[in-house]
């Protein structure tokens, strides 16, 4: 570093705890250590119009049919991931009140759909399963489903009744208003290192340096480079999305996801905003626009573009406290951070104020890597 950048540099600045990140996760794990009386900086930060990610979507569990995530993880911990999601489902709607604004909320429901028969097997046996630990919803072969929406070419689907949409530009906003009223600091710029020890965090920026007790990491992208141990468990993702016109009188549902996890949609005011929400894949565009065309949309009038982020390689996020070091992380939650952002706030918080970490134990990055 040159004498001059050093002269530019602002003094470090102290706190009690410092969130890395710019989005969703990191503003609602940034309020929720304010209402403990924490003193937090969010480092890294984006205006809250360029830092909303994702389609909006406030969904449970990570997108997969329940019976094939309960044989990966065992029934009980399903059970805990999708618990997580009814939890995080109650936060948001708290908040929402709190805040009294109008976000987009809207609690109509998602489906998730089979690309096949074998996955349609997996959904009608996972209506069983989620009936009886408790979430409600309702399997639809290919006939009921065609009966309801224009669509064709999905042999069955499943209704999640407790899944929700919201605006994600509009929550962010609202999060961002209510975290500096709390009295969060906010320092803009990248960040360049963090040096975590046994009893403190110093977060290097381009300008200067934030000295604090803890951390949180909750980045959309790069966050393995901060903190070494998140490696094996992400991977780089630009998720791609596309935006097109419903055909005019064209019903569709609302919120839905493959039953394959990489693709999901919202379609509102006569538009469908659908997301590629896996890994970077080769010529991705040339899949999102193939799978446009199974929909009933104007495939002349899509618009595309990609954003960054980093998914998981088992479409779980990663929550919870590192071992040996005053580091917390919520990071993987690709295209899907209204889904578990808000859940995981109260676990992050917990970890580092109380010592107690609450996050079930298929979420938390001491978890080996697995596939879902």
């Amino acid at each position: 570093m040159t004498p001059a950048e050093l002269g530019r540099r602002r003094p470090s600045l102290h706190v009690d705890v410092a969130v890395v990140g710019a989005g969703l996760p990191a503003l609602a794990a940034a309020l929720e250590l304010s209402r403990r009386e924490v003193r937090v900086a969010v480092i890294g930060a984006d205006p809250p119009g360029q830092a909303a990610h994702g389609l909006g979507l406030a969904l449970l569990g990570p997108g997969r049919p329940y019976a094939r995530v309960a044989a990966a993880l065992g029934r009980d911990e399903a059970r805990l991931v999708w618990a997580a999601g009814c939890e995080n489902h109650l936060r948001l709607r708290e908040f929402l009140q709190s805040v009294g604004r109008d976000c987009g909320y809207a609690p109509r429901g998602s489906f998730l759909l089979a690309l096949d028969r074998a996955e349609a097997a997996e959904l009608a046996e996972s209506e069983d399963m989620l009936r009886d630990d408790g979430f409600p919803g309702e399997f639809l072969d290919h006939y009921m489903l065609e009966t309801r929406f224009d669509l064709s070419g999905f042999p069955g689907a499943y209704w999640a009744a407790e899944d929700a949409e919201v605006d994600g530009r509009r929550l962010l906003e609202a999060i961002d208003d209510r975290a500096r009223a709390a009295g969060v600091a906010f320092v803009r710029g990248a960040v360049r290192e963090l040096v975590a020890e046994a009893a403190c965090v110093a977060v290097e920026t381009e300008d200067g340096a934030v000295r604090a007790g803890a951390a949180v990491v909750a980045r959309d992208g790069a966050a393995g480079g901060l903190v070494p141990e998140l490696r094996p468990l992400l991977r780089p993702a630009a998720p791609g999305r596309l935006r097109a016109t419903v055909l005019g009188g064209a019903s569709l549902p609302s919120a839905a996801r493959t039953a394959d996890g990489r693709f999901a949609w919202r379609s509102s005011e006569g538009a469908m905003l659908l997301g590629a929400t896996g890994p970077a894949e080769t010529r991705l565009e040339d899949r999102l626009l193939a799978f446009a065309q199974r929909i009933p949309v104007e495939v002349a009038s899509a618009l595309r573009w990609d954003e960054t982020a980093e998914v998981t390689t088992d479409g779980l996020p990663v929550v919870g406290r590192l071992p040996g070091r005053p580091v917390a992380v919520a990071c993987g939650f690709g295209a899907l951070p209204a889904g578990f952002a808000f859940a995981a706030s109260r676990w992050v918080a917990d970890a580092l104020v109380t010592g107690t970490d609450p996050t079930p134990e298929a979420l938390r990055a001491t978890r080996p890597p697995a596939a879902v």
